[in-house]
């Protein structure tokens, strides 16, 4: 479960700025609080802002420092380039997260023009108040407070030498390939890797091809449709004969990897051609088979739908009681096509999830109806703004104090909060 990002030196953002998941003082939609030991974490951040205010940028922070995590470099022109002297300074990122009880501080600086990391850091948050290096490196060195022994001494030692020899790929991601073993003091790694790999879920704007290994999404989406109002009334699936220009050879060669031998697994790729699901026959060969969209009797291929439909489409997994607990998903432009009534919809019904899924949803959008605090609390609401220097500034609603009977879409739009566009006129020759 995500606690806080940070972020320092990434594209519109030059001084450190962070996204914070902890509660604040409002006592409003206590269903929307997870419990922790001495603080409450909440489910949902909906972060407001003009055009080119840098809320696509956040997000962007997030996939940049989770794919260095997976072994891709951050362009060398990420950087802050509102100062050229940025370039010469490392961009930062950390997550604080939960992970079984425990939160952890994660982080890293990358100095861009080379690729080279300059720090890294694993703290354990939750020993007795005190926090516990688990590791922190440095060009030089590695260094550790655990008390390793034996194997672990082994380990930590053999993929430090490799991560330092490396210089770009981060240590957590060189020590994740040792195998995990029960009792060992750096499983951690192996645990925070796992995070980021299957629990922390972004969807870009403009996402157009990705694939879930998992039974029960196409038949969650099926049965979910009817409700949202877009004259569905089911979905039913036909036999792809050829599949040449369907699905991409490679990204179907790592399905098919990735569904191994397993007995009822089943793929749901999303591509422009259409939703389809993949399942290995007894011989070994790939099924593929297209989603339909009925339509009381009639059928409709996704490509014929609506662009509204397909971005409902994309976003309903989100739902799906039946994938793994302790997801953190991530989505940019969350209205984009939708009905207002039915973005409030969909935010409504993340909210009502059972809390014991644990799941938590940061969105951005300019859907201002968002800003309702019959639907979000307070402190769920964030905005993104750009200063007079053009860098980005992330701060919450919680720091205005308002009241819960405040129109606060109204407010926004007055420009009560900022983060609002600023027109200048085209014609000033015309004005009277």
């Amino acid at each position: 479960m995500l606690i806080k990002f940070k972020v320092e030196n990434y594209k519109s953002f030059d001084k450190e700025q962070s996204l914070s998941m902890v509660s604040g003082s409002t006592r409003d939609h206590a269903d929307h609080v997870y419990d922790m030991k001495d603080q409450g974490i909440l489910r949902t951040a909906v972060i407001f802002g003009s055009n080119g205010s840098g809320k696509t940028n956040l997000v962007k922070a997030m996939i940049a420092s989770r794919d260095l995590i997976f072994g891709y470099p951050i362009p060398k022109n990420d950087y802050c380039r509102i100062d050229p002297e940025n370039s010469k300074r490392a961009t930062a990122f950390e997550y604080t997260v939960e992970l079984n009880g425990t939160q952890y501080a994660y982080g890293f600086e990358v100095l861009l023009s080379s690729g080279e990391i300059l720090t890294e850091w694993l703290y354990n948050l939750s020993n007795r108040g005190r926090h516990s290096k688990i590791f922190f490196r440095t060009k030089d060195a590695i260094e550790t407070e655990l008390d390793l022994q034996d194997e672990d001494s082994k380990c930590f030692e053999v993929y430090s030498m490799e991560a330092r020899s490396a210089g770009w790929i981060p240590f957590i991601t060189v020590m994740s390939k040792a195998p995990e073993r029960e009792g060992s003091k750096l499983s951690v790694i192996n645990r925070l890797m796992r995070w980021f790999t299957n629990s922390l879920r972004i969807v870009a704007a403009g996402t157009s091809l990705n694939y879930n290994i998992n039974g029960n999404l196409s038949d969650f989406t099926g049965n979910t449709l009817p409700h949202y109002g877009t004259g569905i009334s089911g979905i039913r699936y036909e036999d792809v004969k050829d599949r040449s220009n369907m699905i991409p050879p490679d990204l179907l060669e790592q399905m098919m990897r990735d569904i191994g031998n397993r007995s009822e697994p089943i793929g749901t790729i999303r591509s422009p051609s259409g939703i389809f699901t993949l399942t290995v026959g007894k011989s070994g060969e790939p099924i593929l088979k297209k989603m339909m969209f009925d339509h009381n009797g009639t059928s409709f291929e996704y490509t014929e739908e609506s662009d509204g439909t397909k971005r409902l489409v994309e976003l309903l997994p989100l739902l799906n009681g039946n994938d793994l607990k302790d997801l953190t998903y991530v989505v940019d432009e969350i209205d984009r096509s939708l009905h207002p009534q039915m973005t409030q919809k969909f935010i409504r019904d993340f909210e009502s999830l059972p809390k014991d899924l644990r799941r938590q949803l940061i969105v951005t959008t300019h859907e201002s109806r968002l800003m309702d605090l019959d639907i979000v609390r307070r402190d769920e609401i964030w905005f993104v703004e750009k200063d007079t220097a053009g860098t980005s500034k992330i701060y919450s609603l919680e720091a205005f104090g308002e009241r819960k009977d405040r129109r606060i879409d109204k407010a926004y739009l007055d420009g009560r909060y900022g983060a609002i566009p600023c027109f200048r006129s085209i014609f000033p020759d015309l004005e009277l």
